[in-house]
């Protein structure tokens, strides 16, 4: 199984950049890959901060569709919940 960076991440689930997210989604889509804790806590403070902004529901929502999703296998899915 491929480890994904958080910068894959931020571009997959933002979709700030139409380049990028193209080439992120070429690169998640249809393969499984693995997310380290430390990448789950870089997602989250990336999203916190400048330009995104997200807020603590929209956090929680997105980590909640990534452990839905088969695509992603987190580090330790206990330590998320």
């Amino acid at each position: 199984m491929i480890g994904v960076d958080t910068n894959i991440l931020v571009r997959y689930l933002t979709k700030d950049d139409e380049q990028q997210c193209q080439k992120a989604a070429k690169i998640i889509e249809g393969e499984q890959y693995f997310i380290t804790n430390i990448v789950l806590c870089e997602l989250v403070w990336v999203l916190l901060g400048k330009p995104y902004q997200f807020n603590k529901e929209e956090i929680i929502n997105t980590i909640d569709l990534m452990l839905q999703c088969s695509t992603f296998e987190l580090e330790n899915r206990s330590v998320v919940y």
